[in-house]
Protein backbone atom coordinates (compact mmCIF):
# COMPACT_ATOMS: atom_id res chain seq x y z
CA UNK A 1 0.00 0.00 0.00
CA UNK A 2 1.37 3.22 -1.25
CA UNK A 3 0.27 6.84 0.56
CA UNK A 4 -0.37 8.30 -3.16
CA UNK A 5 -2.86 5.35 -3.66
CA UNK A 6 -4.53 5.46 -0.46
CA UNK A 7 -5.03 9.29 -0.74
CA UNK A 8 -6.41 8.92 -3.57
CA UNK A 9 -8.95 5.82 -2.95
CA UNK A 10 -10.01 8.09 0.26
CA UNK A 11 -10.89 10.87 -1.79
CA UNK A 12 -12.87 8.93 -3.86
CA UNK A 13 -15.19 8.02 -1.70
CA UNK A 14 -15.54 10.60 0.68
CA UNK A 15 -16.01 13.42 -2.24
CA UNK A 16 -18.58 11.28 -3.81
CA UNK A 17 -22.09 12.86 -3.68
CA UNK A 18 -23.87 9.82 -2.76
CA UNK A 19 -21.85 8.97 0.10
CA UNK A 20 -23.94 7.53 3.08
CA UNK A 21 -23.11 6.49 6.64
CA UNK A 22 -24.15 3.41 8.24
CA UNK A 23 -23.23 2.24 11.79
CA UNK A 24 -22.85 -1.25 13.09
CA UNK A 25 -22.79 -2.14 16.87
CA UNK A 26 -21.03 -5.25 18.10
CA UNK A 27 -21.84 -6.28 21.71
CA UNK A 28 -19.42 -8.09 24.71
CA UNK A 29 -20.35 -11.22 23.09
CA UNK A 30 -19.74 -10.45 19.33
CA UNK A 31 -22.93 -10.04 17.86
CA UNK A 32 -23.03 -7.67 15.52
CA UNK A 33 -26.31 -5.56 14.67
CA UNK A 34 -27.23 -2.56 12.58
CA UNK A 35 -28.20 0.73 14.20
CA UNK A 36 -31.07 2.68 13.08
CA UNK A 37 -30.75 6.15 13.46
CA UNK A 38 -31.91 9.36 12.12
CA UNK A 39 -31.23 11.12 9.14
CA UNK A 40 -30.06 13.76 10.94
CA UNK A 41 -27.75 11.71 13.42
CA UNK A 42 -26.36 9.98 10.10
CA UNK A 43 -25.28 13.30 8.41
CA UNK A 44 -23.47 14.54 11.67
CA UNK A 45 -21.94 11.08 12.28
CA UNK A 46 -20.81 11.54 8.53
CA UNK A 47 -19.19 15.03 8.58
CA UNK A 48 -17.79 14.23 11.91
CA UNK A 49 -15.56 11.02 10.54
CA UNK A 50 -15.24 12.76 6.96
CA UNK A 51 -13.28 15.46 8.92
CA UNK A 52 -11.65 13.12 10.89
CA UNK A 53 -10.34 11.09 8.04
CA UNK A 54 -9.08 14.04 6.21
CA UNK A 55 -7.30 15.14 9.36
CA UNK A 56 -5.92 12.12 10.09
CA UNK A 57 -4.87 11.00 6.38
CA UNK A 58 -5.60 13.82 3.44
CA UNK A 59 -4.01 16.58 5.23
CA UNK A 60 -0.88 17.54 3.02
CA UNK A 61 0.93 18.69 6.42
CA UNK A 62 0.13 15.33 8.28
CA UNK A 63 3.46 13.23 6.48
CA UNK A 64 3.20 9.71 6.77
CA UNK A 65 4.77 6.59 6.02
CA UNK A 66 3.13 3.50 5.26
CA UNK A 67 4.51 0.19 6.24
CA UNK A 68 3.66 -3.76 6.41
CA UNK A 69 2.88 -4.77 9.90
CA UNK A 70 5.37 -7.04 9.74
CA UNK A 71 8.24 -4.22 9.59
CA UNK A 72 6.25 -2.24 13.24
CA UNK A 73 9.35 -0.35 15.23
CA UNK A 74 8.39 1.39 18.27
CA UNK A 75 11.53 3.99 17.28
CA UNK A 76 9.27 4.38 13.44
CA UNK A 77 8.14 8.26 13.40
CA UNK A 78 4.69 9.46 11.89
CA UNK A 79 4.06 5.80 10.58
CA UNK A 80 1.16 3.76 9.71
CA UNK A 81 1.19 0.13 9.46
CA UNK A 82 -1.10 -1.78 7.82
CA UNK A 83 -2.44 -5.61 8.09
CA UNK A 84 -3.15 -7.09 4.43
CA UNK A 85 -4.89 -10.37 3.05
CA UNK A 86 -1.23 -12.45 3.47
CA UNK A 87 -1.20 -11.26 7.21
CA UNK A 88 -4.47 -10.82 8.97
CA UNK A 89 -5.01 -10.41 12.46
CA UNK A 90 -7.21 -13.51 14.09
CA UNK A 91 -8.90 -10.76 16.28
CA UNK A 92 -9.57 -8.69 13.89
CA UNK A 93 -10.13 -10.52 10.37
CA UNK A 94 -13.89 -9.64 11.27
CA UNK A 95 -12.96 -6.49 9.31
CA UNK A 96 -11.62 -7.54 6.47
CA UNK A 97 -14.48 -9.74 5.92
CA UNK A 98 -17.13 -7.63 6.90
CA UNK A 99 -20.56 -8.29 5.66
CA UNK A 100 -23.32 -5.81 5.99
CA UNK A 101 -25.84 -7.99 5.00
CA UNK A 102 -28.53 -9.76 7.19
CA UNK A 103 -27.67 -8.18 10.65
CA UNK A 104 -30.37 -7.56 12.94
CA UNK A 105 -31.54 -4.01 13.82
CA UNK A 106 -30.37 -3.07 17.68
CA UNK A 107 -33.46 -2.76 20.12
CA UNK A 108 -33.47 -1.13 23.45
CA UNK A 109 -35.89 -3.97 24.17
CA UNK A 110 -33.01 -6.82 24.13
CA UNK A 111 -29.78 -4.71 24.76
CA UNK A 112 -28.55 -1.37 26.40
CA UNK A 113 -26.04 0.97 25.50
CA UNK A 114 -23.18 -0.43 28.13
CA UNK A 115 -23.82 -3.93 25.70
CA UNK A 116 -22.03 -1.74 22.93
CA UNK A 117 -17.80 -3.48 22.84
CA UNK A 118 -17.34 -1.34 18.93
CA UNK A 119 -18.69 0.69 16.63
CA UNK A 120 -18.48 -0.19 12.93
CA UNK A 121 -18.66 2.35 10.79
CA UNK A 122 -19.42 2.05 7.17
CA UNK A 123 -19.00 5.15 4.79
CA UNK A 124 -19.61 5.05 1.20
CA UNK A 125 -21.57 3.93 -2.06
CA UNK A 126 -22.72 0.93 -2.86
CA UNK A 127 -19.64 0.49 -5.03
CA UNK A 128 -16.93 1.40 -2.60
CA UNK A 129 -16.60 1.86 1.02
CA UNK A 130 -14.36 2.87 3.97
CA UNK A 131 -15.16 1.02 7.32
CA UNK A 132 -14.03 2.68 10.79
CA UNK A 133 -13.14 0.19 13.59
CA UNK A 134 -13.78 2.44 16.77
CA UNK A 135 -13.68 0.93 20.45
CA UNK A 136 -16.53 1.70 22.86
CA UNK A 137 -14.80 2.72 25.97
CA UNK A 138 -17.13 2.95 29.30
CA UNK A 139 -15.93 6.74 29.17
CA UNK A 140 -18.77 7.03 26.73
CA UNK A 141 -21.42 6.44 28.17
CA UNK A 142 -22.95 8.94 30.60
CA UNK A 143 -25.82 7.22 32.69
CA UNK A 144 -28.18 8.73 35.03
CA UNK A 145 -27.94 7.91 38.66
CA UNK A 146 -26.07 9.63 41.25
CA UNK A 147 -26.11 12.53 38.30
CA UNK A 148 -28.77 13.95 36.80
CA UNK A 149 -28.84 15.32 32.81
CA UNK A 150 -30.77 18.67 31.70
CA UNK A 151 -31.63 19.59 28.23
CA UNK A 152 -33.08 22.96 27.11
CA UNK A 153 -36.85 22.71 26.45
CA UNK A 154 -38.82 25.73 25.11
CA UNK A 155 -38.58 28.47 28.16
CA UNK A 156 -37.58 25.65 30.60
CA UNK A 157 -35.10 23.05 32.14
CA UNK A 158 -36.18 19.81 31.70
CA UNK A 159 -34.78 16.60 33.25
CA UNK A 160 -33.53 14.04 30.58
CA UNK A 161 -34.46 10.36 31.39
CA UNK A 162 -31.87 8.58 29.41
CA UNK A 163 -27.93 7.26 29.29
CA UNK A 164 -26.11 9.25 27.27
CA UNK A 165 -23.78 7.67 24.77
CA UNK A 166 -21.28 10.18 23.58
CA UNK A 167 -18.78 9.21 20.55
CA UNK A 168 -16.27 11.25 19.32
CA UNK A 169 -14.31 11.34 16.03
CA UNK A 170 -11.46 9.23 16.81
CA UNK A 171 -10.95 5.56 15.40
CA UNK A 172 -8.72 3.08 15.59
CA UNK A 173 -8.90 0.67 12.64
CA UNK A 174 -9.56 1.93 8.71
CA UNK A 175 -10.85 -1.01 6.46
CA UNK A 176 -9.94 0.21 3.07
CA UNK A 177 -9.22 -2.71 -0.08
CA UNK A 178 -8.58 -5.49 1.76
CA UNK A 179 -5.98 -4.05 3.75
CA UNK A 180 -7.10 -2.90 7.63
CA UNK A 181 -4.78 0.59 8.33
CA UNK A 182 -3.41 0.66 12.07
CA UNK A 183 -4.21 4.41 13.48
CA UNK A 184 -3.92 3.50 16.74
CA UNK A 185 -1.01 1.18 17.10
CA UNK A 186 -0.97 0.63 21.51
CA UNK A 187 -4.60 -0.12 21.31
CA UNK A 188 -3.49 -3.47 19.15
CA UNK A 189 -1.14 -4.07 20.97
CA UNK A 190 -2.14 -4.00 24.65
CA UNK A 191 -6.34 -4.30 24.52
CA UNK A 192 -6.64 -7.12 21.25
CA UNK A 193 -3.33 -9.01 22.45
CA UNK A 194 -0.88 -8.35 19.11
CA UNK A 195 1.83 -7.79 21.63
CA UNK A 196 2.00 -11.54 22.38
CA UNK A 197 2.01 -12.26 18.50
CA UNK A 198 5.13 -9.85 18.10
CA UNK A 199 7.03 -12.09 20.72
CA UNK A 200 6.58 -15.38 19.68
CA UNK A 201 7.37 -14.52 16.36
CA UNK A 202 10.25 -13.08 17.44
CA UNK A 203 11.12 -16.08 19.36
CA UNK A 204 10.91 -18.02 16.20
CA UNK A 205 12.89 -16.17 14.34
CA UNK A 206 16.02 -16.47 16.58
CA UNK A 207 16.97 -19.79 15.18
CA UNK A 208 18.09 -17.99 12.41
CA UNK A 209 20.30 -15.71 13.73
CA UNK A 210 21.81 -18.30 15.91
CA UNK A 211 22.11 -20.27 12.81
CA UNK A 212 24.70 -18.48 11.42
CA UNK A 213 27.26 -19.40 13.67
CA UNK A 214 28.08 -15.81 14.86
CA UNK A 215 27.29 -15.51 18.12
CA UNK A 216 29.44 -16.76 21.39
CA UNK A 217 25.66 -17.33 23.12
CA UNK A 218 21.87 -16.00 22.11
CA UNK A 219 20.88 -16.65 26.12
CA UNK A 220 20.92 -12.84 26.15
CA UNK A 221 18.79 -12.01 23.36
CA UNK A 222 16.35 -14.94 24.15
CA UNK A 223 15.78 -13.22 27.99
CA UNK A 224 15.74 -10.04 25.93
CA UNK A 225 13.45 -10.68 23.18
CA UNK A 226 10.68 -11.02 25.58
CA UNK A 227 10.39 -7.12 25.89
CA UNK A 228 7.88 -5.56 22.98
CA UNK A 229 10.42 -3.16 21.78
CA UNK A 230 13.17 -5.81 21.24
CA UNK A 231 11.16 -8.39 20.01
CA UNK A 232 10.34 -6.06 17.60
CA UNK A 233 13.56 -5.40 16.36
CA UNK A 234 14.07 -8.97 15.94
CA UNK A 235 11.18 -9.82 13.65
CA UNK A 236 12.11 -6.43 11.31
CA UNK A 237 15.90 -7.52 10.95
CA UNK A 238 15.12 -11.25 10.87
CA UNK A 239 15.02 -11.85 6.65
CA UNK A 240 18.06 -8.98 6.50
CA UNK A 241 20.84 -8.68 3.76
CA UNK A 242 23.09 -8.47 7.01
CA UNK A 243 22.81 -12.10 8.00
CA UNK A 244 23.29 -12.88 4.79
CA UNK A 245 26.98 -10.94 4.57
CA UNK A 246 27.28 -12.66 7.61
CA UNK A 247 26.42 -16.35 6.80
CA UNK A 248 28.87 -15.57 3.71
CA UNK A 249 31.74 -13.38 4.90
CA UNK A 250 32.37 -13.05 8.27
CA UNK A 251 35.37 -11.25 8.19
CA UNK A 252 33.81 -8.72 6.51
CA UNK A 253 31.14 -8.16 9.38
CA UNK A 254 34.00 -8.17 11.70
CA UNK A 255 36.16 -6.04 10.22
CA UNK A 256 33.25 -3.51 9.66
CA UNK A 257 32.48 -3.45 13.68
CA UNK A 258 36.11 -3.14 14.94
CA UNK A 259 36.44 -0.18 12.45
CA UNK A 260 33.13 1.63 13.30
CA UNK A 261 33.91 4.29 16.39
CA UNK A 262 30.51 3.43 17.88
CA UNK A 263 30.51 -0.30 17.22
CA UNK A 264 33.42 -1.12 18.35
CA UNK A 265 33.17 0.34 21.94
CA UNK A 266 29.84 -2.53 22.24
CA UNK A 267 30.61 -5.18 20.71
CA UNK A 268 33.05 -7.34 21.72
CA UNK A 269 34.51 -11.00 20.51
CA UNK A 270 35.40 -13.43 22.48
CA UNK A 271 38.69 -16.24 22.48
CA UNK A 272 37.45 -18.06 19.92
CA UNK A 273 36.21 -15.69 17.58
CA UNK A 274 32.37 -15.14 18.37
CA UNK A 275 30.46 -12.61 19.29
CA UNK A 276 29.21 -11.51 22.86
CA UNK A 277 26.45 -10.39 23.77
CA UNK A 278 26.56 -10.10 27.67
CA UNK A 279 24.39 -6.67 28.15
CA UNK A 280 21.42 -4.68 27.04
CA UNK A 281 23.49 -2.44 24.55
CA UNK A 282 24.93 -4.87 23.17
CA UNK A 283 22.04 -6.46 21.93
CA UNK A 284 20.23 -3.37 20.84
CA UNK A 285 23.87 -2.37 19.11
CA UNK A 286 24.17 -5.62 17.04
CA UNK A 287 19.89 -6.08 16.27
CA UNK A 288 20.78 -2.27 14.50
CA UNK A 289 23.62 -3.59 12.93
CA UNK A 290 21.66 -6.22 11.55
CA UNK A 291 19.22 -3.87 10.59
CA UNK A 292 21.76 -2.09 8.55
CA UNK A 293 21.30 1.06 10.50
CA UNK A 294 25.27 2.30 10.28
CA UNK A 295 25.69 4.23 6.91
CA UNK A 296 28.25 6.44 5.78
CA UNK A 297 27.09 9.86 3.41
CA UNK A 298 29.18 9.51 0.81
CA UNK A 299 29.05 13.25 0.05
CA UNK A 300 30.42 14.51 3.50
CA UNK A 301 31.82 11.04 4.87
CA UNK A 302 30.04 11.17 7.97
CA UNK A 303 28.59 8.52 9.90
CA UNK A 304 24.89 7.92 10.53
CA UNK A 305 22.80 5.92 12.49
CA UNK A 306 19.64 5.97 10.38
CA UNK A 307 16.30 4.14 11.25
CA UNK A 308 13.59 4.79 8.06
CA UNK A 309 16.02 4.34 5.10
CA UNK A 310 13.71 4.68 1.92
CA UNK A 311 15.27 2.91 -0.98
CA UNK A 312 15.76 4.88 -4.00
Amino acid sequence: MEVSSLKKSLEEILGCDEVTLELYLISKENEITFSSISDEASGSLLKLFKESISDTLLNDENEYRLKSIDSANDEDAKTYYYFDSENVYEKISHLANFDSEGHDTFSFKDTSFSDIETFIIKIGTSEKNILLYKKNYPINLLKRGKTLFFKQSDENIDELKEDILKIDRNFQFLVLNEHILVIKLDMLESSLGYESVIVKKAEEALATIGAIDFLDDISKLEEMVKSKKIAKKVNLVKNSPVINIIRDNQSKVISFIENHPELKKSLKFGEDGKLELKSKVSVEKFLKLLDDDYLKSELTDLLYDSLNKDKI
